[in-house]
């Protein structure tokens, strides 16, 4: 973990300390009476780098909110608890947020199985999350409390399978962490392999506690597939990639954003290179988008000493919708106000970046994109 992780992370549990208190010191330009939001965040475990670059972002963009009067000259005060992706942890956090805390409404959670159990307490509370770090299947529709500012996993499946197709990879294998988050992708991805008359070589489950996954990578090897499409998220999705590239030879492999390309560079090096990844954000580097142009001089002007990365500027746009939301309650800000602004305004242009929402539609955006890792941690053009 970096420096400005460590020091989010630090940040984060203090929040999650002394969050309950309203009199916590706020930017001096906008001193009203807070508006309390809640995140239950991976603040320990294996997962944790993903959940603190996401947060990251969204730390950037609430501070200048604040730092320029914040929503009507209240300040968003984000109260943190730790899950350690744990869904009993992330339930009881979300019961503590809501029933004590009295937040507005859930924010950013992180993982499918972190989701599953919070949504019933939202439900209990006639409240629900905005934002989070899954695309799940089984957290959309219009009944369940969950507004996305990220494309479905079942639309990055369609987007690897379709590159996999353009450029001629048949034999491909499929690896899911044996979890919530891995099954359900794998299912989609099956399923498109069997509508593309390419029924997948191999499929494998391997634990996401474990270390060591040799014996699976020898199994993918061995198959002779083209190609891996390998489903985890964080560290599990690092150290199954670990033991593929460890092999002097392996097939091509593709996983998905939340596998997290700075991670990937981090613990890999340049035996990253050549990993293929679904995004469902614009390059955090190419600053002719100008939601990045946008983040970019954020980073800069905060001084943090970050580069960027997906997962960051994705907190950040997550942030900057809810914003823009809260910016369109008529009236006293109440969750069924929020709720009414999320669902009833026109779509948002977020500097480029489109998203919308409707009564019967929870998904924001459906933007994606496939990108390839470079030497260096950087990307092929």
């Amino acid at each position: 973990m970096n420096a400005v992780l460590r020091r989010l992370a630090l940040r984060a549990l203090t929040i999650g300390m002394v969050a309950a208190s309203a009199a916590a010191p706020v930017a001096a330009l906008a001193a009203g009476e807070p508006i309390l939001v809640g995140q239950s965040a991976v603040l320990s475990g294996p997962f944790t780098p993903n959940s603190l670059a996401f947060m990251e972002g969204q730390t950037l963009f609430f501070d200048q909110l604040n730092k320029a009067g914040g929503i009507g000259g209240r300040p968003v005060k984000m109260i943190t608890y730790d899950d350690a992706y744990v869904p009993e942890k992330a339930a009881a956090n979300a019961e503590k947020l809501l029933g004590t805390d009295r937040v507005v409404c859930l924010f950013g959670t992180m993982g499918t199985g972190i989701g599953a159990a919070m949504v019933p307490v939202a439900a209990k509370y006639d409240s629900f999350i905005f934002g989070g770090l899954t695309g799940a299947a089984v957290l959309r529709g219009p009944k369940v409390p969950i507004y996305h500012v990220r494309e479905s996993y079942a639309d990055e499946v369609a987007r690897v399978m379709n590159h996999l197709m353009t450029v001629g990879l048949t034999r491909i294998a499929i690896v899911s962490s044996d979890d919530a988050y891995g099954k359900g992708i794998e299912k989609d991805a099956l399923a498109a392999l069997e509508k593309s008359k390419q029924p997948a070589l191999l499929s494998l489950r391997f634990d996401p506690k474990a270390k060591d996954h040799s014996a699976v990578a020898q199994q993918v090897i061995a198959s002779r597939a083209q190609a891996v499409y390998v489903i985890a998220a964080g560290m599990p999705a690092i150290d199954i990639i670990r033991a593929l590239v460890a092999a002097p030879i392996h097939p091509q492999i593709y996983t998905n954003s939340v596998a997290s390309s700075f991670l990937l560079y981090k613990e890999l090096g340049d035996k990253s290179r050549g990993i293929v990844l679904s995004q469902v954000m614009p390059p955090f580097w190419k600053t002719r988008f100008a939601i990045v142009d946008e983040y970019q001089r954020a980073l800069k002007a905060a001084k943090s000493g970050s580069e960027g990365s997906y997962l960051g500027l994705e907190g950040y746009v997550t942030a900057k919708a809810f914003a823009e939301s809260l910016q369109r309650v008529k009236g006293p800000i109440t969750t069924e106000s929020l709720r009414r602004s999320i669902e009833n305004s026109p779509p948002m242009n977020l500097n480029g970046f489109q998203v919308a929402f409707r009564p019967d539609d929870r998904n924001g955006s459906s933007f994606g994109d496939i990108t390839m890792l470079a030497s260096g941690g950087k990307f092929a053009q």
